[in-house]
């Protein structure tokens, strides 16, 4: 098949790693793949004045990143202009995907020849500073439907009364995230990912690193994000952060930790989820995204929401755990990670696209 997936700009976001995966996998499997991207967009002034301000947690994403495109066995057109994508701008195709609320409007626009529509959905893009009647009228469209997350079909389902919708839950790549089985360190080390959008929960993950580090001093903090060191805002006194990491960076990074935290009160699935259990890491998560669906097996520990208390307390657990019980934690969380393949995951989003 020849697929077209519209991308609305290239980014180290969790989302677009996911489309270049697939992207590339569906290329190895035989198929004319064609990634579309509107070059960076520039903030309009309004934008800018409320990413200042960190309006509701508004942050302006400036940062253009094409490293998951790179050395890729299809093609990527990243267009010169910064607008919306048109029709002439995108190759006759059997398929086209749109990946974002956006790109969504525009390729409703599309005649028939650019290729059947699909909407690969990895979040419910509901959000402050997003126009969110036309956001919510993208999921009303004619496309064929893929959710990474069952509570992504639910929503589907509920709000938007479609049923026409596939759920291919998102995987990890065995041969890049993975550890030997190993021993819990002497000094329980936890780590997070930082993100200036309040929604994705780092103070709360610093408010309960700090909260147990004046109960008890036998614990570490490992951070990472894509900020620079500079542009991180209150990080714990003696945490050790690490400013856009390359893959194989990150998967060290799992592997030092006793437990991650995933403190998000919004997420479409988590990949870091996944990242940390493939590299028998134990994950402290919210229920957002697919941390319940992940965590139910004994790898890790669910809390509510902006709990803190309640993240505090899985903290305290961790660390108290002996040397025997941690590892049993950890093989259960390896246990869950293995069942997640690309390889596999592959199969079912083609099945889909496939269908006519």
């Amino acid at each position: 098949m020849k697929i077209t997936f519209v991308v609305p700009g290239l980014n180290l976001t969790g989302g677009l790693r996911v489309i270049s995966i697939y992207a590339d996998l569906l290329s190895k499997r035989g198929h004319e793949v064609t990634v579309v991207s509107p070059s960076q967009r520039i903030p309009s002034f309004k934008e800018k004045i409320k990413s200042f301000f960190n309006w509701k947690g508004y942050k302006f994403q400036t940062i253009f990143d094409d490293s998951f495109f790179e050395n890729s066995n299809f093609e990527v057109n990243l267009l010169k202009k910064n607008k919306e994508v048109t029709a002439s701008d995108v190759p006759d195709a059997d398929v086209i995907i749109a990946t974002f609320w956006i790109t969504a409007e525009w390729v409703a626009l599309f005649p028939p020849n650019k290729g059947r529509k699909v909407y690969f959905i990895q979040h419910h893009e509901i959000h402050y500073w997003l126009p969110n009647q036309r956001v919510k009228a993208t999921f009303s469209l004619p496309f064929k439907k893929i959710v990474v997350a069952k509570w992504l079909a639910s929503i589907m389902e509920n709000d938007y009364q479609q049923d026409d919708v596939s759920i291919v839950t998102n995987a990890v790549d065995h041969e890049l995230f993975y550890s030997p089985e190993r021993s819990k360190n002497e000094v329980t080390v936890f780590g997070t990912m930082y993100s200036q959008r309040q929604y994705k929960g780092t103070q709360l993950a610093f408010d309960a690193f700090c909260q147990l580090k004046r109960q008890r001093s036998d614990i570490k903090l490992i951070v990472f994000g894509i900020e620079p060191s500079e542009k991180v805002e209150r990080l714990p006194i003696g945490a050790q952060y690490f400013s856009r990491p390359n893959q194989e960076q990150i998967r060290e990074v799992y592997n030092q930790c006793d437990a991650w935290l995933f403190t998000s009160s919004s997420e479409g699935f988590g990949l870091p989820i996944l990242e940390a259990l493939s590299c028998r890491t134990p994950v402290i998560g919210t229920r957002s995204g697919a941390a319940p669906d992940l965590l139910s097996s004994g790898g890790g520990i669910l809390v509510d929401i902006g709990d803190v208390e309640g993240l505090l307390s899985a903290m305290e657990y961790i660390c108290n755990l002996d040397n025997k019980e941690w590892e049993n934690m950890s093989n259960s969380a390896y246990k869950e990670a293995l069942a997640h393949r690309w390889e596999e995951k592959v199969v079912e989003f083609e099945k889909v696209i496939s269908i006519e």
